[in-house]
């Protein structure tokens, strides 16, 4: 069940909706419901999902933490 960050979702689907070239950050403290907010915004749309940890870029890169839909 998603409750709330009906503002976050709005803005998302708004530059979504864009006809232009979007990159979006999220960020914030641990156990704020970032993960539960892309995985609500993504839902069934085509999306790229990278998750980057605290580390190098090498082993960012080498985790292969990102989703295809």
């Amino acid at each position: 069940m998603f409750i709330g960050r009906e503002a976050e979702l709005k803005t998302l689907n708004n530059l979504y909706k864009s006809d232009r070239f979007e990159f979006v950050v999220i960020y914030g403290r641990r156990r704020v419901g970032k993960t539960a907010l892309i995985n609500e915004f993504i839902g069934k749309k085509s999306a790229i999902y990278f998750m980057g940890v605290e580390s190098s870029a090498k082993q960012n890169l080498e985790s292969h933490d990102y989703y295809r839909r």
